[in-house]
């Protein structure tokens, strides 16, 4: 297979080159990099940006969703809501707070959560709805929100998909409680790093006193975040994509060579106790490259947006792919372009070979997953489809209008249009 000097990733590293020669000249001073003098600040300008009153830092989203739900005072087996076709953490953090998790099927459409199916599974023992906006797209949470108020349920965002993005005109993870990632395939990159929002003064009070163990990130485990995120920066640039990791995927994704299984592969640990990483907080040098981001978050998305209205216009007659909706009161920030398709595997190796990064992304059906299944009481038909069908396609700024036409291009060709 010929490599590529330039090739189409799929996930774009939002730093500048002079921010990386900074965050590795940072290293040098280890008690300023780990320190936290910057923290505050940035929780306090993380809400303003969201529309909230308050915001706290976690190491990563899945440590601040753990810890939501243990604020929230909840009794061992209660219920939380959450869609079939989501992340497999989302479920996870559930079973780790000791919940039980109740599944909806998801609308075929948006590929979140479907409101008019919530009503049906709450029962006296449910006590929150745990929602994901996939790929950049908002649930529509005027439906969800009057029925949450209706039955006295807590709504917990995962936006870590969707930062920045809108609904009837508020931030998503502003309606009642939100999760935020700023790692690896996020639209908000801060190497790391995660956020929970809410105007709940007393739920974040019981948040912040659990937090009171917190330990700084070791020296090791700064070292690891930032460099890694330096290199990924790199090998997520076009112009270096197909030359260095690209190849690999290439034998991988068409060969399922054995050698490369254990890189591509999403990793899916058994999350039986709280891992200890979860106590760690955001340190200064994560910290130091946020800001920027709060600045210019909202000029990227409208980049993703308008890649989304050329992608949804190249696709528009052709009848094997079914493109994103972009509803007129929910603000599609398109953090990953989600189409469903017919002959999936056929176009993720078709646009492989011509260079352009179509791998799977995280959201699946979670009711096949074995560790789920006891949970499954009923059929997701929607869920079930879109794990079949779902193809996540480059749309990112690092991407020119002249890359995302070609990837256009590429689709076409696949399925024999011009």
């Amino acid at each position: 297979m010929p490599l590529r000097m330039r090739a189409i990733p799929r996930v774009w590293v939002d730093l500048k080159t002079t921010e990386v020669l900074s965050a590795v000249c940072g290293l040098l001073n280890v008690p300023k990099a780990r320190g936290n003098s910057s923290r505050q600040r940035f929780e306090n300008e993380f809400a303003q940006f969201i529309g909230v009153k308050l915001a706290v830092s976690f190491t990563n989203c899945r440590s601040a969703l753990y810890f939501i739900l243990k604020s929230l005072n909840f009794s061992q087996g209660d219920e939380v809501i959450l869609p079939a076709f989501t992340f497999w953490v989302d479920v996870a953090v559930v079973e780790l707070a000791g919940l039980k998790p109740v599944f909806v099927d998801v609308d075929p459409a948006s590929m979140n959560i479907d409101p008019g199916q919530i009503e049906q599974a709450v029962s006296k023992r449910t006590k929150a709805i745990l929602l994901a906006h996939l790929n950049g797209l908002p649930v529509d949470m005027g439906a969800v929100m009057p029925l949450a108020r209706r039955h006295n349920l807590r709504v917990i965002e995962d936006s870590a998909r969707s930062c920045g993005a809108r609904c009837d005109g508020k931030r998503v993870g502003s309606f009642d409680i939100g999760a935020f990632s700023f790692g690896y395939g996020k639209s908000f990159y801060g190497f790391g790093g995660g956020m929970v929002t809410s105007d709940d003064t007393e739920f974040i009070d019981r948040l912040r006193q659990l937090k009171a163990d917190f330990h700084q990130v070791t020296v090791g485990g700064m070292y690891k975040t930032i460099l890694k995120g330096c290199l990924l920066k790199f090998l997520n640039t076009p112009s270096l994509h197909g030359f260095t990791l690209f190849p690999c995927a290439y034998r991988y994704e068409i060969n399922h060579d054995a050698r490369f299984n254990s890189w591509f592969k999403i990793k899916k640990p058994y999350l039986d106790s709280v891992p200890e990483q979860f106590r760690a907080d955001m340190f200064d040098l994560q910290t130091k490259f946020c800001f920027r981001q709060i600045q210019t978050i909202d000029q990227s998305n409208a980049v993703r947006h308008n890649y989304l209205k050329i992608l949804n216009n190249e696709f528009a007659h052709l009848p094997e792919v079914r493109i994103p909706v972009s509803p007129a009161n929910r603000e599609n920030i398109n953090v990953h372009y989600a189409v469903s398709v017919e002959r999936k595997r056929e176009l993720q190796v078709f646009l492989m070979e011509n260079g352009i990064d179509a791998q799977d992304e995280s959201a699946e059906d979670v009711t096949q997953m074995e560790r789920f299944k006891k949970y499954a009481t009923n059929a997701y038909p929607n869920a079930a489809k879109l794990h079949q069908r779902v193809v996540y396609l480059p749309c990112h700024p690092c991407l020119s209008e002249d890359d995302v036409r070609r990837l256009a291009g590429k689709v076409k060709e696949f399925y024999g249009r011009s």
